[in-house]
Parts: structure tokens; sequence; C-alpha cells
């Protein structure tokens, strides 16, 4: 019997989700888009999964908005400020887990 090796491991590609606050609202369509959960207007997290864009509420509603593309996501974001081991951690760390649903900022 032989040992195994991390060369026998399979190996897994980790999915990249780069997220970026979008604090207006959203018009992909010439009108603003609003959460079926909890209505909100605004106050977003946008997450690109290759090439899909979601839109996240602050109640932790998330949905795919297919008129948002990755050109449209590239516009806003910058570059990696932090990274999270799970998705998990990074909603609550971004406080879009559900925790400050209807909270409004001015």
């Amino acid at each position: 019997m032989t040992d195994r090796t991390d060369f026998d491991r399979p190996t897994f590609d980790r999915t990249v989700i780069r997220a970026v606050p979008h604090p207006d609202e959203l018009r992909p369509r010439g009108l603003a888009i609003a959460c079926a959960r909890c209505g909100a207007t605004r106050d977003w997290l946008l997450l690109n999964v290759r090439a899909l864009v979601f839109v996240r509420c602050r109640c932790a509603h998330e949905w795919h908005e297919s008129d948002l593309t990755r050109a449209d996501f590239d516009e806003s974001f910058t570059s990696v400020e932090r990274t999270w081991s799970t998705l998990e951690e990074a909603m609550t760390a971004l406080a879009f887990d559900g925790l400050l649903a209807g909270a409004i900022w001015d």
C-alpha cells in the first residue's frame, strides 16, 4: 500500500466571486429595480461570478440580473481589497446577510 500524496487528491477550482457595493438605485432597463422580498430600491451589493452579475439586497435576497453585464460590473470594480474563505463570511462582514434588512443610510 502506498501513501497518498497531494498529487493523488482531486483538485477543485474555487469559484471567484467579486463584490462591489452600489449605494444608489440600479436602472439597467431605465426603471429602478426593487427587491422582490423587501421592496428596497437602493443600497445593493453587486456580485460577479464568471460572466454573470447578481444583485444582493441587505435583506439577503439575491438574484441574477440579466440586464447587468460583466462590463457593467467592471465599471464599478477597482481592485481586490479583502478576501474571505466563504460566501457566508463575506456577506456577514459586508452586512448583506439580512441582519440590517430595512436599514437606510443617507
